[in-house]
C-alpha cells in the first residue's frame, strides 16, 4: 500500500522526538518540520503516484530547514513557528487544507503568524511550546485518532512535553559541595 504520508513509526520517532527535546535539539525540530512541509506540499503540487519524488522534495526541505536552523537560528525559529502553529490549528480543529476553504487557510495564516511571533519574542519558551505542540501533533497523526480524541491526545501530550522540556531546562547545575 502507498502512503500520502511518511510512515507511522517515522511520525512516531520524529513526534517524540520533538515532544520530549525539541528544545535541545532545535534544529531537528526545524529540519522536521521542513520535511513535513515539504512532503505536504510536493504531495499537493504533484499528486500521490510520484512517492520517490516525494521523498526527496521532503529530504531537501528538511536539510534546507537543519542549514537555515544553524545558520539563522532566529528566522529559521519564527518560519518553524509559523508552520507549526499553523499545522497545530489544522489538526486542533480537524481543518482540511486540500479544499479551497478560505476560513481554513485563513486560521492556518493567523495561527501561523501568532505562532511566529510567538517564536521570536519569547524564543526558548517559544522552542519549548512550538516543539512540544510539532511532536504532539507527529504523535496524534502517527495513531491515526478521530478527530474528538485526536484533539484531546494533542493537548495533554503537548502539555506533558513542555513539562519535559521545561523541566529539563530549567535545572541548575548542582554546586559542589566540599
Amino acid at each position: 500500500m502507498m502512503l500520502n504520508q511518511p510512515d507511522t513509526l517515522l511520525l512516531l520517532l520524529a513526534g517524540a522526538a520533538l515532544l520530549f527535546a525539541g528544545r535541545r535539539l532545535f534544529w531537528l525540530f526545524v529540519g522536521v518540520v521542513g520535511f513535513l512541509v515539504g512532503y505536504r506540499i510536493s504531495l499537493q503540487i504533484l499528486g500521490p503516484h510520484v512517492e520517490g519524488m516525494h521523498w526527496l522534495i521532503a529530504v531537501a526541505a528538511g536539510l534546507l530547514g537543519i542549514v537555515l536552523a544553524l545558520a539563522l537560528q532566529r528566522m529559521a525559529v519564527a518560519l518553524a513557528g509559523f508552520f507549526v502553529g499553523g499545522y497545530a490549528a489544522t489538526m486542533l480543529f480537524g481543518l482540511d487544507l486540500t479544499k479551497a476553504d478560505l476560513t481554513s487557510l485563513l486560521l492556518f495564516v493567523v495561527a501561523g503568524i501568532i505562532a511566529a511571533v510567538l517564536a521570536l519574542r519569547l524564543f526558548e519558551g517559544a522552542l519549548i511550546l512550538l516543539s512540544a505542540l510539532a511532536g504532539a501533533s507527529l504523535v496524534t497523526e502517527g495513531l491515526h485518532l478521530r478527530h474528538g480524541t485526536g484533539s484531546l491526545l494533542l493537548v495533554v501530550l503537548a502539555l506533558v512535553g513542555m513539562a519535559v522540556q521545561a523541566g529539563l531546562t530549567g535545572r541548575s547545575p548542582r554546586t559542589q559541595r566540599g
